[in-house]
């Protein structure tokens, strides 16, 4: 990977902090962000898709904070090891991991739904197999699936094979056997997509590793890394270009089975200020169901360790009987 793949606009740190290595441009957009997604209520999801170009671009182009799904686990626990000793440096770990964190506490995972540059372009690639809106819709024709699924399994050995053959892959290559069993969930899910439920729970098993990898000491390279800091990194794009092929497949495979830090922010979300209620005006229709991208409806009840806060499902109700509760109470404009 040469050097024609340097996309980013501006090789210095956005505003930093008192000229430091901290950069408050990316602090900065991201609560920009977070407070046009949580004052929005009128043609929401084309604000929202707005909102994940935005985050795209910003993070992808312009600044070099990372938001890779792992190194938000990895830096915040960093941050943790080195308050007391450099303040400083704990604040460029921990500050975006933990605004991330704060706002799930606060406003439920909206990072998963509105702003995370890896969810989105996910969304949209799913979106182009469901007609060019995202649908938590079974694929129609198995035997395109099986096929398509036994390519991307081929593409990901052969493409192993000739970017790894010189060496084994380490743990700072990881990103790959991420990739590795993102290739057999998805396969298994083509095959049985009733195990979808099930395989949730392996977020939980990657979550636990990364943990590991950190208190070990060790470095695992994020899929999407290499676009977010511009580093030339073989395993990151190999597992970027997975995740893609995946999501053509399986709506928002990555963010379902295998993400980390979506598994944390579930977490969060279970004790979150804001969360999606149903009224006793729900009829069942299914609605919420298919516009949902991670499968995580049933009968129009809302199972928060898996909701991206993307509001799709509150946008599709024919009978408002979704709403967007904080602290117990309905907010005035669901009302």
């Amino acid at each position: 990977m040469g050097d024609f793949l340097d996309w980013k606009l501006f090789h210095e740190n956005l505003a930093p902090l008192y000229e430091s290595y901290v950069e408050l441009a990316a602090f900065l957009t991201m609560l920009l962000l977070a407070a046009v997604a949580m004052a929005v209520w009128k043609r929401r999801q084309t604000v929202r898709r707005i909102v994940q170009a935005a985050s795209l671009f910003v993070f992808f182009f312009v600044v070099s904070s990372c938001l890779g799904v792992f190194g938000l686990i990895r830096n915040f626990y960093f941050g943790l090891t080195e308050l007391g000793k450099d303040d400083l440096r704990a604040f460029y770990h921990m500050g975006l991991a933990g605004v991330v964190f704060g706002l799930a506490f606060c406003l439920g995972p909206i990072f998963c739904g509105w702003i995370c540059p890896t969810g989105a372009v996910q969304e949209w690639l799913g979106a182009l197999r469901t007609g060019g809106k995202a649908r938590n819709r079974p694929v129609r024709r198995r035997w395109w699936a099986l096929a398509a699924s036994a390519a991307l399994v081929a593409a990901f050995l052969i493409a192993v094979e000739r970017a790894f053959s010189s060496r084994r892959p380490m743990l700072e290559d990881s990103a790959v056997l991420w990739a590795g069993a993102l290739v057999v969930v998805t396969l298994f899910v083509v095959i049985r997509p009733e195990a979808d439920r099930r395989l949730k729970a392996l977020r939980y098993l990657s979550l636990a590793l990364i943990v590991g990898f950190c208190i070990a000491g060790v470095t695992v390279t994020s899929p999407v890394h290499f676009v977010f800091t511009n580093v030339h990194d073989w395993a990151s794009l190999l597992s970027t270009l997975v995740i893609m092929g995946a999501a053509l497949l399986v709506s928002r495979t990555w963010c379902r089975y295998l993400c980390p830090l979506g598994a944390l922010l579930g977490t969060i979300n279970r004790c979150s200020l804001t969360r999606i209620e149903r009224r006793p005006t729900c009829t069942e229709c299914g609605a919420c169901e298919e516009v949902c991208t991670t499968a995580t409806i049933s009968r129009g009840q809302v199972e928060p360790t898996a909701c991206t806060m993307c509001l799709a499902c509150v946008d599709a109700c024919p009978e408002k009987a979704l709403v967007v509760r904080r602290a117990g109470e309905a907010l005035a404009s669901e009302a």
